[in-house]
């Protein structure tokens, strides 16, 4: 533009030291002139303007809308309770460096604006489901808030798609790479500790591995290939260190690969949780088993919310009550029951299960 402005000053030069015959007969195309330099000077001081601001939106909030402050480390406030269905937020950034704002789903990211530049609000309306999210609160890695989202006694309860099971199942499965990984390692132990005729870190490995093996058996439930493999682990790894175990680390390499492959629905998660707190003859369940149905519980919650509310939340205290009551006929019988409840909850219509 500052160009175009030079230019159009080398014109008026150039028109001034014209003949005045050609002046006076000249009346529009000097008019003309005057409008170009008016519309660039215009242009200039709409530039000068947008540099200055530097194009940032600003949301100003009005009475209707939820009011968030963020800085690189909180959120102010870091706990929100909304009715579900529209709502709009308005974000402003009080830290020093831009940041974004997130509504999180698990490890899936519902909603979101990017780009807060410091001093700056944006908005963001969205339809929310009745349940539990998180917030991100600044820096990705600074601890989340929470929003819940109450349901309304007179809306009904959604009814649930493949597409709700996207982030629950996209969380239990990096889960199971995790604990496949650990347990992995724990074959490798076991193997060095044999090759080096060590028996005695050889059973302490043979039994890390046997406390990480329970956690898998959610995701093979119903699935004959992999109830097959993770048989034959667990019969490999019961018994003395001196029990063969030639077939363990490739038997674990096609169980983990097979398990990458596969979606696990929160259905056949819940039946696995479930067989795991099934202890024959009045057995007691391991702590292992205890804990990896209690995480498929807890994973599932906010799901479970959207659908009955009154079921997550029962869950949710059991929950909190079970490490002081482990034992069977206790809170341990409640959590079954509230897993076969929340089973029924989160099954997926057949229609949606073929799509």
């Amino acid at each position: 533009m500052l160009a175009l402005f030079l230019a159009g000053g080398r014109q008026e030069q150039t028109a001034a030291v014209a003949p005045r015959s050609e002046a006076r007969h000249s009346p529009r195309l000097r008019l003309a002139g005057a409008g170009t330099l008016l519309l660039i000077c215009g242009g200039v001081g709409a530039f000068i303007y947008a540099a200055g601001s530097g194009g940032r939106r600003v949301a100003e909030a009005s009475a209707t809308d939820i009011a968030i402050a963020i800085t690189d480390r909180t959120c102010e406030p870091a706990t929100l309770t909304i009715p579900a269905g529209k709502a709009s937020f308005v974000v402003t950034n009080r830290g020093e460096r831009v940041l974004e704002w997130e509504i999180l789903d698990g490890v899936m990211v519902l909603e979101e604006r990017e780009n807060i530049a410091p001093g700056q609000s944006r908005r963001l309306t969205t339809q929310l489901h009745p349940g539990e999210y998180a917030i991100t609160c600044g820096l990705l890695s600074a601890p989340r808030g929470r929003l819940i989202v109450q349901a309304s006694t007179n809306q009904p309860r959604p009814a649930l798609t493949l597409m709700d099971m996207v982030g629950p199942a996209a969380e239990y499965r990096a889960l199971l790479s995790e604990r496949s990984t650990a347990f992995g390692a724990a074959l490798d132990a076991l193997a060095q500790a044999q090759a080096a005729h060590d028996p005695e870190a050889a059973d302490k490995a043979r039994r890390d591995a046997a406390t990480l093996l329970p956690a898998l058996r959610p995701a093979v439930t119903g699935d004959a290939e992999l109830e097959g493999l993770f048989g034959k682990l667990e019969a490999a790894l019961g018994g003395s260190e001196s029990a063969p175990r030639a077939e363990l680390r490739p038997t674990a390499d096609q169980l983990r690969a097979a398990l990458g492959q596969r979606t696990v629905l929160p259905d056949t998660m819940l039946a696995g949780a479930i067989a795991l707190l099934s202890s024959p003859d009045g057995e007691t369940v391991s702590p292992e088993a205890v804990a990896a149905a209690s995480h498929i519980a807890q994973l599932l919650l906010p799901l479970t919310a959207r659908i009955d509310p009154d079921l997550a939340a029962r869950t949710k205290a059991v929950l909190v009550a079970l490490p002081n009551d482990a034992k069977p006929g206790g809170t341990l019988r409640s959590l079954a029951e509230d897993l076969s409840a929340m089973r029924k909850a989160l099954a997926l219509p057949e229609a949606e299960r073929r799509s």
